[in-house]
């Protein structure tokens, strides 16, 4: 099987690992007390407010690791110097996801309790869907450029 054919399968198990934490293990935690809100009604605030944000920073999260992916499988690198350019733009990719955030928080939490914890969840969320997306399912020739890749990818015996 292709090499690209198993970043894919990775990318989205990731994906679907980070959509059940997101949509099923977070909100749980919310409408169980298990992280109280008092200044809200939590299944109400999961349904109205969390459920909105998460899939916004969800979904831009998707988009910037799809977009790191294509890019990256499409670049020809031949120096340092263009691996260097491709580890900037993954940082630059990585300003949509946390931008997301910003806007999840300001235009869809309507509790302060909740504040912490769901910028804590949404920071978790966007580590594991682009980051660790990313960091072990790059393209052969930028394997390394994410943060943490070579650790990530010798952990588990990827090549």
């Amino acid at each position: 099987m292709e090499v690209w054919i198993w970043d894919v399968i990775r990318i989205v198990v990731v994906s679907l690992i980070g959509a059940a934490i997101m949509f099923l293990l977070q909100p749980w935690l919310y409408q169980n007390g298990i992280i109280p809100l008092n200044d809200v009604e939590p299944e109400a605030w999961v349904g109205d407010n969390y459920i909105v944000g998460a899939v916004t920073v969800f979904s831009v999260s998707i988009i910037a690791v799809v977009l790191w992916y294509v890019i990256a499988a499409k670049a020809k690198v031949q120096s340092a110097k263009e691996t260097s350019s491709m580890a900037i733009l993954w940082w630059i990719f990585l300003l949509m996801p946390i931008i997301s955030i910003c806007a999840a928080i300001y235009f869809f939490n309507q509790s302060n309790d909740a504040l912490l914890s769901v910028t804590g969840f949404f920071v978790f969320d966007i580590l594991l869907i682009y980051w660790f997306s990313t960091a072990i399912s790059s393209p052969r020739s930028l394997m390394f450029v994410v943060p943490g890749a070579f650790f990530l990818r010798n952990l588990f015996g990827l090549r």
